[in-house]
């Protein structure tokens, strides 16, 4: 079963301030603006909504106690700014994710699209570009997700970092592999991604020159290595990969 994420970019310590005051709405406003407001998503029209709503609700989402004690007044306040604060840090996260989304992740949306309907369908390396295209999106939308820190850190940035870097590689195949990386390469696992018909011809290959363009054989060999990781990572790590 998936660990719980923990909700790390809500800030709710900032807005423990005052409830707002309702008393000049009618009952049936009330009931409507507590009703709107438990919609997903919430049909509130503006912060001062919100606000509003976010009192009701506090005074509407009594806790319960099983050993019959009755709250005193400083309890009830303390329960009601609790869940003020919450509700806040919630709504106020979403409206600046939606501002930021516009201008930086929808951009990579946009290109995702592209790939996904004028890619052709007839190679491989096109269905590299497309998840390339995705975690680039995902990797974007954790950094400024509710499970993120004030740095943008979620726990797995490593992980999907990796498969980003790794996709830069494996999607244009061989083409900007290194002979350094060749050259520190091990080739001893290898039997089971590659023939050893190309293993024997990396191997026997002439050592290139610096003024050559490197090891052809061992860049294939190099690819193969970076795929085998990638869906490694993605088989082991990729169902924390979620909000």
């Amino acid at each position: 079963m998936d660990e719980p994420k923990e909700l790390t970019n809500l800030n709710q310590g900032g807005y423990g301030y005052p409830l707002a005051d309702v008393s000049h709405l009618s009952e049936k406003e009330k009931q409507d603006l507590l009703r709107r407001g438990m919609h997903i998503p919430k049909e509130l029209h503006s912060d001062e909504e919100f606000e509003q709503w976010v009192t009701l609700f506090a005074e509407w989402n009594t806790y319960s106690y099983s050993d019959g004690h009755k709250p005193t007044e400083e309890e009830r306040n303390f329960e009601k700014m609790v869940t003020a604060s919450y509700e806040r840090g919630l709504w106020y996260h979403r409206k600046h994710f939606n501002e930021w989304k516009k201008k930086h992740l929808q951009p990579l949306i946009d290109e995702l699209a592209e790939h996904a309907v004028h890619d052709p369908q007839y190679d491989w390396q096109f269905l590299y570009e497309l998840e390339y295209a995705k975690l680039r999106c995902m990797r974007a939308y954790f950094s400024h997700s509710l499970i993120a820190d004030e740095n943008g850190n979620f726990g797995f940035n490593r992980w999907i970092d990796t498969c980003i870097s790794l996709l830069k590689y494996i999607k244009d195949d061989d083409l900007h592999i290194s002979r350094q990386q060749i050259d520190r390469m091990n080739i001893r696992n290898v039997g089971d991604i590659v023939s050893s018909a190309l293993v024997d011809a990396y191997e026997e290959a002439p050592t290139p020159s610096d003024e050559e363009d490197g090891l052809p054989y061992g860049k294939k060999i190099y690819v193969r290595k970076m795929e085998r990781l990638y869906y490694r990572i993605r088989l082991y790590k990729m169902r924390e990969w979620w909000e």
